[in-house]
């Protein structure tokens, strides 16, 4: 279910609450599916802003957020092709990308956040990069960066996983929890990346320490080389906790997504320890966790819309059900289970 201004809505879009106009009168009835003529019918009525479903979010599909990612995943297909053929890429090429990705994102960047937040599944590598790319240039947002910041988190962030790509598709694919072997020649990508990245003319220094850094961790416990606290970039740790985000939401073969709210709450748990906390803490507030305005539904199975997030507890907002404000972060047993609709400017 989403809220839409009159001007976004398509045809084939299901009314999921009546429409009044200022007089408080019925327009139309939950339940109807519109047509152009409904839709003149609603504007010429006054109507701006209206709740519709979309169950097969054709209307996610049909934004541009979607055009944009499925273009620049079909760009990075080629730099992939080429890193297999062991040969040269165009990292400005890439860069471009990346400047496309912060420029709509500043723009408008809630129809990418719920798109990444949406996908069930990421079916290749190059799908992964883009979406840590996404969450990465808006965590650099989140932060305060400047444009050309901005770029250089998204650059890194789209060629971080290319070591990947050297990793046979037989490990990477495999249905069934990985065994020591397996998880040895994985971790050995990070390094792979940073071999391939360090020989394409004008990469960018920043690129090649979130190749080499993204599984590194503040407390020394990461790979591939075990570094700790001042030793990892900032931008390494930005990226590293889209990473493990995107990583955690998505269904794989061996495991069912986690769901946001439990995503939140793993990330939050390694915040100071292996992740950096205030970064984590804007990642979660800024990015991941329930969006203001949002309605969400508690465990409980009430139903409510989030008026204020709380940095101290970034995935236990405060939310107002019948006016009533509940601060999450003084539960125990109380929690958001999932979002139920979004409201688009």
């Amino acid at each position: 279910m989403f809220s839409l201004s009159i001007d976004q809505v398509k045809g084939g879009m299901t009314l999921a609450q009546p429409v009044y106009n200022l007089n408080g009168t019925k327009l139309l009835e939950k339940g109807n599916v519109l047509d152009e003529r409904l839709i003149i019918r609603l504007k010429n009525s006054g109507a701006k802003r209206i709740w519709v479903t979309d169950d097969d979010n054709s209307f996610l599909k049909g934004l541009v957020p979607h055009k944009i990612f499925e273009e620049t995943v079909k760009e990075l297909e080629t730099v992939q092709h080429l890193i297999l053929e062991g040969k040269s890429f165009d990292i400005y090429i890439v860069n471009e990308l990346a400047q496309e990705l912060v420029e709509q994102i500043i723009f408008n960047e809630m129809p990418f956040a719920e798109m990444v937040r949406m996908k069930l599944t990421e079916k290749t590598v190059l799908e992964h990069m883009v979406d840590v790319a996404l969450l990465s240039i808006m965590t650099a947002k989140a932060l305060g960066m400047d444009k050309l910041d901005m770029r250089f988190v998204g650059l890194a962030s789209l060629v971080h996983d290319v070591g990947k790509f050297l990793i046979s598709d037989e490990i990477l694919s495999k249905p069934t929890k990985l065994n020591e072997y397996e998880m040895r020649q994985v971790r050995k990508h990070p390094q792979i990346g940073f071999d391939i990245l360090k020989n394409i003319d004008g990469m960018n220094k920043y690129a090649l320490q979130v190749a080499l850094q993204h599984h590194e961790r503040l407390d020394g416990s990461g790979y591939p080389r075990g570094i700790k606290g001042k030793h990892i970039s900032n931008y390494s740790l930005i990226v590293s906790i889209a990473d493990i985000y995107t990583a955690i939401i998505r269904e794989k073969l061996y495991r069912p997504r986690l769901p946001i709210y439990q995503a939140g709450e793993l990330l939050w748990a390694q915040a100071g320890k292996q992740l950096n906390r205030d970064l984590t803490s804007m990642f979660l507030r800024h990015v991941v966790s329930f969006p203001l305005r949002s309605t969400v539904k508690l465990n409980n199975g009430a139903v409510g819309k989030v008026v204020y997030q709380n940095s101290q507890f970034p995935t236990r907002p405060i939310i107002s059900i019948d006016g009533e404000l509940i601060d999450l972060s003084e539960s125990n047993t109380l929690f958001a289970t999932e979002v139920l609709a979004y409201e688009y400017d």
